[in-house]
């Protein structure tokens, strides 16, 4: 079998496993240290994004994104692309987004 380059560069390899997914992949750890919360990366449109759920309100879920801006990366709605917070501050991020699903800090 020949490698196919074109095939190569479609599967988004930089994507999958770059920065992004880091960092995507802490605040998961984060998160699933708290309870009542559950999380997983999921890729939309080629892209890993944190999905987060309060047991019960699957259809109520909250998807995390991750981009990088002129001070670093920043965790941000998936949506609205409203900041959550930066990298550095996984506990503070990790507060606002199980605030957001549960109306308080779950830890």
């Amino acid at each position: 079998m020949a490698f196919d380059q074109s095939r190569f560069e479609s599967a988004n390899v930089q994507g999958a496993f770059g920065p992004r997914r880091e960092h995507l992949a802490a605040l998961d750890a984060a998160l699933c240290k708290r309870r009542k919360v559950l999380c997983g990366v999921v890729v939309r449109d080629g892209m890993p994004l944190l999905r987060v759920t309060a047991p019960g309100a699957a259809l109520r879920a909250l998807e995390v994104d991750c981009e990088q801006g002129a001070d670093g990366w920043v965790f941000t709605r998936a949506d609205t692309k409203e900041p959550l917070g930066p990298v550095s501050d996984l506990a503070a991020v990790a507060d606002r987004v199980a605030e957001s699903l549960t109306g308080g800090a779950i830890r």
